[in-house]
């Protein structure tokens, strides 16, 4: 299974990389539109490529491939903690009291 996981690892690095594109992509024709500028050009650009479409699959594909990384990489057992306890700590001083 961790060979799985790590196999996946260059494709969900790639999955990343392509969601931060289409976010700049989105941002600019965003940008673009509020301002007026080109008068709908990237619009259409981004209606004929998909994009809304792609800008939700791809964060969408990340996660899934991220969460079968993790479920592929093995656990390490947790190391036994040691006590903090000084030698002082650990004898209880018992005080008589003379009656």
């Amino acid at each position: 299974m961790k060979k799985i996981a790590n196999s996946l690892m260059p494709i969900a690095a790639l999955v990343l990389f392509g969601t931060c594109l289409v976010t700049v992509f989105d941002l600019v024709e965003v940008l673009m539109t509020s301002v007026g500028l080109a008068d709908g050009g990237p619009s259409s650009y981004y209606q004929s490529l998909n994009i809304p479409i792609i800008s939700v699959a791809l964060p969408i594909v990340g996660m899934i491939l991220l969460a079968a990384i993790l479920l592929g990489l093995p656990g390490r057992p947790a190391d036994a903690v040691g006590s903090t306890a000084t030698k002082r700590d650990i004898y209880i001083s018992i005080r008589i009291r003379g009656g």
